[in-house]
Order: structure tokens, then C-alpha cells, then sequence
């Protein structure tokens, strides 16, 4: 076979499950591995969005750290495609540990499918495993928990290098969501791990995103512009936008970054905010933030519970702070960390980082709104 299709072949993964939409690719996932420490931690990536060809993607990140026996723990498995499986095997190394740190379906839908593909790998798992619209126990996913994590009757065999803290928080959609997630502190690289609670958004766009995308969604003429418009999404059939020439291809590349970030995060962020990013951008870049549907569904109704979980976590003499998506900054402290959970310690105080709350967290709040009304969610007692 040709290179090409070689690689093709050793991406397969099928993936049709997921509420109410499944997580894209559908088909197929690359892999990128890059390392984070020399000999000691590796980033493993892979794409994942809800597809639609609207720009709502970002990268899903595993980290597998060396233990001082030489064999590897892995942090949130990814599809484990053939590709994916044979760098990882390429650092050398038993696959000893790995940890499945949330209950978010993102991440959990790969904790089976990797154990099948390293057998002899002990999982544990966050406490307060769910799935929706039926709540099934994990082994009908093909999840063996070794044990769970934050349980002080049965402490992880790896306790000594790598330190946890667990965020548990009350079930919200009458019982049947829970947002659990562990952190953790590799005490050798002086490294926090996290997973969805808090990202990092860099300036530029992590490298297993493609260059065609970005530059795609950077052009007016795209897709999700082209519905925007015709459907006068918030206005913006009369809101005037860069019209970046192709000839700019970095300048599109730029932008679509840009766009891509803020559809990620705010899932609908306002029109205006859609066609100019930059000024929405700017106020999350450089910088830890709570992913705003996480603060809107989740942490604004546990201020108490996750201020004291981040400060917790702070507490550790970090040297850099690695989430499952998003960028990884080059050096982040646990106050940098820390920083990112400042609204936490108000009574309804909003991130600042989002500087349009009002507009760019419209169509999420509601959503929550919604949920509230039925009670699947608190009500909010100030609305945003």
C-alpha cells in the first residue's frame, strides 16, 4: 500500500456514540505525540468537535508520564487507533496505569476501548460514572475499574510520585449528571494535570488541527459564515467582517483560530463576536480560563466547592499545568491556575476573561435557563 493509505488504515476508529450527537471524527482520528519533558511526559492528541463542518472542534490531549520504574501511566485515554497505539508503544515501557480522571463522555468513551488494547493496564476511574439517556454500569462499556479514584480505602499503587485531588460536586439532571474530575501532581516533573475544568487558549491553534480548516474558517466565504448570514443569526446579516483576502493565507489561519476558539468554548458566541473575533479572543488568550459551558451548566451553582478544590490544587509547587485540551503553555504555576478561578469566590461574579459575557453567553444561558425552569439544573438567582 502507499504511505497514504497505510496511514489512513492505521487511523480507523469508528465512533457513532455519544448524547445527543456523537463526538467527530466519525471514521478516522490522527494522532500527533510531542514531548512535553524530555524522557518523562509526552502530549498524545487527536481532533474532536460535534462535526457539522461549523467549526465547533478542538483537540482532545492524553499525557503519559514515566514512572521511576520505567513503565507508563496514562492520564484521560484517547481512541486507541493503531497509529495511536504504536507511538505509544514506541517510548518503550509497560503500560502500567492509566486513569480515566472524569465523567465526562468525551473522555470516557475511550477508557474501555484502551483497556482492550493494553490488557494488562489497571484502570481507575473518577467516582459518579453516569451515561445518558440510560444509566448503565461501566462494564456494559467495557470499563474494568482497578479502583477508583479519591477512595482512601483502596489508594492507586503510584500514590508516592503522583499526588490527586479529587472535585466532586452534587448530581444536577435529577440524578443522572455529575461532573466529578481528579486532578493530579507529578512531584519529579513538578506537573498539575486537569481535564476539562480549566484550558489554556494560546495564541495559535494546536498543531493537530489543520491548517486547511483554520484557513477555511477564516474566510468569510466558508460554511458557517454562509449560515450565519443567511439566517441573520443575532444580526449579523448587517455586521461588517475582515473579508481577509486568500493571498492572506496566515492572516486566515489567524483568524480562524480565532473563530475556532470562541465556537469552542462559548458553543454560539454572539454574531458580531463570530465575524470579529479578535476583541473576544484577546480577553481568554495567554492565559487559564473556565470553558464557559462548565461555568454555566456546572461550577456557577458550586462556587464554594470548586474555590476550594482550585485552591487546593494551587497548593502544589507546579512548574506547568497540562489540560486535556487546548494548547500546553511552555512554564504555569499553580497561581496562574489559580487565576482562572477568581469569579469563584463571589456570590454570581462572572470569569473576566469573558469580555462580552452578556452577548457571547447568551445563547448557552439559555440553555440554562432552560434546564432550570424544569429542574434539571438550580435556577439562577441572577441572571447573566
Amino acid at each position: 500500500p502507499t504511505p497514504a493509505a497505510s496511514s489512513s488504515s492505521r487511523r480507523k476508529y469508528v465512533n457513532f456514540t455519544g448524547f445527543p450527537f456523537p463526538l467527530t471524527p466519525l471514521l478516522s482520528r490522527r494522532t500527533t505525540r510531542k514531548t512535553l519533558i524530555e524522557h518523562v511526559a509526552w502530549s498524545f492528541e487527536q481532533e474532536q468537535g460535534i462535526g457539522f463542518g461549523l467549526g465547533v472542534t478542538t483537540n482532545v490531549r492524553m499525557t503519559v508520564i514515566r514512572l521511576n520504574d520505567g513503565s507508563l501511566w496514562v492520564h484521560d485515554p484517547i481512541a486507541p487507533t493503531e497509529e495511536c497505539v504504536e507511538l505509544l508503544r514506541e517510548l518503550g515501557g509497560e503500560v502500567k496505569y492509566a486513569v480515566l480522571s472524569t465523567t465526562m463522555y468525551e473522555h470516557k468513551i475511550f477508557a474501555g476501548p484502551f483497556q482492550r488494547a493494553f490488557k494488562s493496564c489497571a484502570l481507575w476511574v473518577a467516582p459518579g460514572q453516569f451515561s445518558f439517556p440510560l444509566d448503565l454500569p461501566n462494564q456494559f462499556f467495557g470499563i474494568f475499574p482497578s479502583g477508583t479514584l479519591g477512595d482512601a480505602r483502596n489508594p492507586p499503587p503510584w500514590e508516592d510520585e503522583i499526588e490527586s485531588e479529587l472535585l466532586s460536586l452534587p448530581a444536577l439532571g435529577y440524578g443522572f449528571y455529575r461532573y466529578n474530575e481528579c486532578a493530579f501532581f507529578h512531584k519529579a516533573s513538578k506537573s498539575v494535570l486537569i481535564t476539562d475544568a480549566a484550558v489554556y487558549v494560546g495564541d495559535t491553534a494546536p498543531d493537530i488541527i489543520e491548517e486547511r480548516d483554520l484557513e477555511s474558517l477564516g474566510s468569510d466565504e466558508c460554511l458557517t459564515i454562509r449560515l450565519l448570514k443567511f439566517g441573520n443569526y443575532r444580526g449579523g446579516r448587517n455586521i461588517a467582517s475582515p473579508q481577509i483576502p486568500a493571498s492572506e493565507r496566515q492572516a486566515r489561519i489567524a483568524n480562524g483560530w480565532q473563530r475556532m476558539a470562541l465556537f469552542s468554548l462559548f458553543i454560539a458566541p454572539d454574531a458580531k463576536n463570530i465575524l470579529n473575533p479578535g476583541t473576544s479572543f484577546q480577553g481568554l488568550a495567554n492565559k487559564f480560563i473556565v470553558s464557559p459551558i462548565v461555568f454555566l451548566v456546572v461550577f456557577q451553582f458550586y462556587r464554594a466547592e470548586v474555590a476550594a478544590w482550585a485552591r487546593k490544587v494551587s497548593e502544589w509547587d507546579a512548574e506547568r499545568v497540562i489540560a486535556s485540551h487546548f494548547p500546553v503553555p511552555e512554564s504555569a504555576s499553580g497561581k496562574d491556575f489559580l487565576a482562572a478561578f477568581k469569579w469563584a469566590d463571589t456570590p454570581d461574579g462572572v470569569p473576566a476573561e469573558y469580555v462580552d459575557a452578556k452577548n457571547d453567553l447568551a445563547s448557552l444561558n439559555l440553555v440554562v435557563r432552560i434546564l432550570g425552569a424544569i429542574n434539571a439544573v438550580p435556577k439562577q438567582e441572577k441572571q447573566i
